[in-house]
């Protein structure tokens, strides 16, 4: 297990904030408290598609976040939530491993995601963790065919769903990198 440092409201407790931040922090600390993690969704209003990630995996598991694009928040929720069960019942998600066992039976490939996109995607994360980079991983689902946004062959709007974020933001173009 990592012995690195979490500066979560948890372990480092301080004043921050006003109501409607201190109101998210505490929904998710008790979630970090009560089950090990939260699961967070967002609906992108202003970007590609929705996504959802993990809070707290690496407070309670010393594991990265989890993220998970191009599905609708809620679902994109329960696939963080069936990711976190796998780490913490000692199945840890390590970069480009395929595994079958989180997406309903589909495959999905786990890959790092670069620090450069973290503000983007991950704010209510960096706000819990008061520190950045915390490490985050990517879980891409495949097309009706089992292919992933990379492989030659998928379509352009499925390739378009998913943003490649183990690539640097400044070394990519996608109708990603104007998230803000």
């Amino acid at each position: 297990m990592n012995e690195s440092p979490c500066f979560c409201p948890l372990c480092r407790p301080t004043e921050r904030g006003g109501p409607a931040w201190e109101e998210r922090e505490r929904r998710i600390a008790q979630n970090v408290e009560d089950f090990g993690w939260h699961a967070m969704g967002v609906a992108g209003d202003d970007a590609p598609g929705d996504w959802g990630y993990s809070i707290g995996l690496w407070h309670t598991l010393r594991s990265p976040e989890v993220s998970v694009f191009g599905l609708p928040p809620e679902t994109a929720m329960r696939v963080a939530n069936a990711a976190g069960a796998a780490i913490r019942d000692g199945e840890p998600l390590d970069p480009d491993q395929r595994r079958g066992d989180i997406l309903n039976g589909y495959d999905v490939v786990v890959r790092p995601v670069h620090p450069s996109w973290y503000r983007n995607f991950f704010g209510a994360g960096l706000d819990f963790y008061r520190s950045s980079p915390l490490p985050v991983t990517q879980l891409f689902w495949p097309d009706k065919a089992g292919l992933f946004p990379w492989e030659d062959g998928t379509d352009e709007r499925f390739r378009a769903s998913q943003p490649l974020l183990w690539i640097p933001k400044s070394e990519t173009t996608s109708p990603w990198t104007d998230v803000t």
